[in-house]
C-alpha cells in the first residue's frame, strides 16, 4: 500500500508520512468505539455511530492531548504504521503503558514498520479511575470496571476487523506491550473472546503475573476515591458528567506510588482470571508465545528469549521449544528480535547470538547443551 488514504466501511482516513521514515504511513486518531464521555463513562465501549461529527477521519501528524477532558473524548483511537507496499503482512498491536512518553511509542513504532516490514498499531485506552473504578457496590448501574480491558478487547477486534484495508493479514496478529500492557496482552491471547484473534504473544521480560482485585478490595479503593473525590468543587453533580480533571486529581490525591496506581483488574463473573500459564495453555485458539528474561553474565547483560506452544490442541508443546542468548539493548537487538517473531513465530538469530542445537525438550544454547 503505497497510498496515503484508506477506505474503510465508516469512511475514508487520511494518513501521511513519518518524518523519520518516509516510507512509512502514518493513521493517527483512528476511532475504534465512541467517546467514552457523558452517558458512556464507567461503561463498556460501544461503536462510534456512522453520523458521529466527532469522529477524526486520521491525520498525518501525531495527535497532542490538550487537557484532561480532550484526553478523556480521544482515549478510544490508535495509531497505525504501515510499511510501504504493505500487502498481507504481519500485524503487531503494541500496548504501552507509558502515555508520558508517546514520542518513545511513535519512534518504536515507526522503526518496526520500516525495518521489520510489519504492520504497528498502538491503541489509546482508558486507565486508572476512568478506566478500572468498580462503582457496583456504591452506584448500581454504573458498570463493575474493567473498562480499559474492555477497551483493548474492542481495539483488537478493531484491528482484526480492518487489518487488511492497511496492509496487514488478520490471521498474524502478534500482542505485546510495556509495563501494565504486558498484563493486557497476556489476557487478550487467552481470553475466550479475543483468544481466536491472537496468533502469537510476546513477552518483553517473561510472563508477567496477573495482579487483580476482589469486588470487596475493588469497593474499599472505589470509596476511598469518592471521598477525595466529594472535595473539588468541580466534582458536584453525576459522576458520569463532573469535569475529567476532578478525576484525575482526586486519584493523584489517593497518594499511591509515582507511575502507580490503586485501581486495576476486578476479578468479576464475566472476566474470570486465574494463573496465566493455565489461561494461556486453555486458550482456544493454537498461541504461540515468546518470553524474553533477563541475565547478567562474564561477557555482561544479555537476553533470553523462549518460544512456547499453547492451546488446547497443542498440549504436547507447552513445554518450551526454544532458548536463544542475544544482545540486552533494545535500541540494536530488541526490534529485530520482535520483527522476526512476529513475522515467522521465532525470535531472530543474529551474529551475536550463540548456536542453537536440538534436544529432547526443544531448542538450547550449544554450550549448554547435554553431552
Amino acid at each position: 500500500m503505497s497510498h496515503l488514504t484508506v477506505t474503510l466501511a465508516e469512511g475514508i482516513v487520511q494518513g501521511g508520512r513519518d518524518r523519520r521514515f518516509p516510507q512509512v504511513r502514518t493513521f493517527f486518531g483512528l476511532p475504534y468505539a465512541a467517546p467514552p464521555v457523558g452517558f458512556l463513562r464507567f461503561a463498556p465501549p460501544v461503536a462510534c455511530p456512522s453520523s458521529d461529527s466527532w469522529s477524526p477521519l486520521g491525520s498525518a501528524g501525531a495527535p497532542r492531548a490538550l487537557d484532561a477532558a480532550f484526553a478523556e473524548a480521544s482515549c478510544l483511537t490508535l495509531d497505525v504504521w504501515v510499511p510501504a507496499e504493505a500487502q498481507d503482512r504481519p500485524v503487531l498491536v503494541w500496548l504501552d503503558d507509558e502515555p508520558q512518553l508517546p514520542g518513545r511509542t511513535h519512534r518504536f513504532c515507526a522503526e518496526l514498520a520500516a525495518e521489520q516490514g510489519i504492520v504497528v498499531v498502538a491503541p489509546r485506552y482508558r486507565r486508572g479511575a476512568l478506566g478500572y473504578l468498580d462503582l457496583t457496590a456504591l452506584h448500581p448501574g454504573l458498570g463493575n470496571g474493567n473498562f480499559g480491558l474492555l477497551d483493548q478487547m474492542e481495539a483488537l477486534t478493531w484491528v482484526a476487523t480492518h487489518a487488511r484495508a492497511f496492509g496487514g493479514d488478520p490471521t498474524a496478529i502478534t500482542v505485546s506491550g510495556r509495563g501494565e500492557g504486558v498484563h493486557a496482552a497476556a489476557l487478550l491471547a487467552g481470553l475466550p473472546r479475543t483468544s481466536p484473534l491472537v496468533r502469537r504473544l510476546l513477552l518483553p521480560a517473561g510472563a508477567p503475573s496477573i495482579r487483580v482485585q476482589t469486588p470487596v478490595a475493588a469497593a474499599r479503593v472505589a470509596a476511598a476515591f469518592l471521598d477525595v473525590l466529594a472535595t473539588d468543587p468541580a466534582a458536584r453533580g453525576d459522576l458520569r458528567e463532573i469535569d475529567a480533571g476532578a478525576i484525575i486529581r482526586a486519584e493523584a490525591a489517593l497518594g499511591c506510588p509515582a507511575g502507580s496506581s490503586p485501581f486495576g483488574l476486578v476479578a468479576h463473573d464475566d472476566l474470570p482470571f486465574g494463573d496465566l500459564t493455565a489461561l494461556l495453555r486453555g486458550a482456544i485458539s493454537p498461541v504461540e508465545v515468546l518470553a524474553g528474561s533477563y541475565c547478567t553474565e562474564y561477557r555482561g547483560r544479555s537476553a533470553m528469549w523462549t518460544v512456547w506452544r499453547c492451546g488446547e490442541d497443542r498440549a504436547a508443546e507447552r513445554l518450551p521449544t526454544a532458548v536463544l542468548r542475544t544482545p540486552a539493548d533494545r535500541g540494536s537487538g530488541f526490534g529485530a528480535v520482535v520483527g522476526a517473531f512476529v513475522r515467522t513465530g521465532e525470535p531472530a538469530i543474529g551474529r551475536s547470538a550463540l548456536p542453537l542445537v536440538r534436544s529432547a525438550v526443544g531448542v538450547v544454547p550449544r554450550d549448554r547443551a547435554v553431552r
